[in-house]
């Protein structure tokens, strides 16, 4: 496709060369390679144990690999501590477990982030009422957290990741347990981070609607990459199919 091109035509904004990352004898990744391009959303897909999560704790720095190289605007960040990856190179994480302040309203646990990401209090307000617009969250701004739906909750965790301006965005499971309904919600939002110009990493069990919203993915297989590519042809892929996805998948 058109797009696919441009992203191969442009530089990558995330680059992953060749990491590799063990606990003890067990190696959990194997020499993964792929790059991320500007605002686009990246797939990655595999079964349980497989090193997806593994893999945004390398690119966060809350572990470090053993190998490879980790590059982000052409600048290695492989040493580098997690605050500076998430401030200096503005890079944003979403963990499965929604991470919100459950004691605390949507409105105050958006304003405890601002608060320490955004100096001035004017631009720390006007980013606080444009999440809770964007993010359809206006109406529950004074309820607290711990009363949410799961699909809420996933709306005020995105808006809290965005209040720090990411141009990147790992999403850990973002449709885990959640309904059919809130699962199209969250799709159009992480759809609607491109044209904020926001690349996004998802990793998800859901392969048809993790690949719905891809524009390239990988699998993953006991910690090593077995196919790239965009959805179709992943897909149509004889490989993916007997050891993933089964004869009869379809998007």
């Amino acid at each position: 496709s058109v797009r696919i091109l441009k992203f191969k035509k442009s530089k990558p904004i995330l680059k992953i060369s060749g990491i590799s990352k063990s606990y003890g004898h067990r190696l959990v990744l194997k020499k993964i390679n792929f790059e991320l391009h500007k605002s686009e959303i990246f797939g990655v897909l595999g079964p349980n144990g497989c090193g997806k999560t593994t893999i945004f704790n390398s690119i966060m720095g809350i572990c470090r690999i053993n190998e490879g190289n980790i590059f982000v605007n052409n600048i290695k960040i492989n040493n580098l501590p997690i605050h500076e990856r998430a401030t200096k190179f503005r890079i944003g994480y979403i963990p499965q477990n929604s991470a919100v302040f459950l004691g605390l309203t949507c409105e105050e646990n958006i304003r405890a982030i601002a608060e320490v990401k955004i100096k001035e209090k004017s631009l720390q307000e006007n980013k606080i009422q444009e999440l809770l617009s964007d993010f359809n969250l206006e109406y529950l701004k004074n309820i607290k957290a711990i009363n949410l739906s799961g699909g809420e909750k996933k709306r005020l965790c995105i808006s809290m990741a965005l209040v720090s301006n990411p141009q990147i965005l790992l999403m850990d499971e973002p449709f885990a347990a959640l309904d059919l309904i809130t699962i199209d919600m969250i799709k159009k939002i992480i759809v609607g981070l491109q044209k904020k110009l926001i690349s996004v990493i998802v990793t998800d069990h859901n392969a048809k609607d993790l690949m719905n919203v891809s524009d390239r993915c990988i699998i993953i297989s006991n910690g090593e990459v077995i196919i790239s590519g965009n959805p179709r042809k992943i897909i149509n892929d004889p490989k993916a199919r007997q050891l993933y996805f089964g004869e009869n998948f379809s998007i």
